[in-house]
């Protein structure tokens, strides 16, 4: 059996890290929810398995998305990043782009919208 496909999010509201794990539930993911970008970087930090794809809130405590983006970016850590927003100025959302994060959605989200997005190669 293949490894499953690890997942990271990060969101501070309870009931959309719950949606999400609701989403990719089953043996094919591995799905981890965090509050905040401290909590994110540490676990992206001490992880001896990468996560395939980090799922981003822009308006979180500690850290904003584009704060945690930017780390991420900074320390070269691998996987798709995913942002996940209900709602982002266009200075943030090109700012995102010239991070070259792989997919920026709108909450409420298209449940096959974000599967796709998260699962799809650049490839594909």
């Amino acid at each position: 059996m293949a490894a499953p496909f690890r997942i990271l999010t990060v969101d501070d509201e309870p009931a959309v890290a719950f949606s999400l794990r609701y989403v990719f539930a089953g043996p094919r993911y591995e799905v981890l929810s965090v509050e905040d970008g401290y909590s994110a970087l540490e676990k992206l930090d001490t992880t001896p398995d990468p996560y395939d794809a980090i799922i981003v809130d822009q308006k979180m405590p500690n850290l904003t998305g584009l704060e945690l983006v930017e780390a991420i970016r900074q320390r070269s850590i691998p996987g798709k990043i995913i942002v996940l927003s209900a709602q982002l100025t266009p200075d943030i959302r090109e700012a995102y782009e010239r991070m070259d994060v792989d997919a920026i959605l709108l909450k409420p989200f298209d449940i096959d919208e974000l599967r796709s997005a998260v699962v799809t190669s650049p490839s594909d």
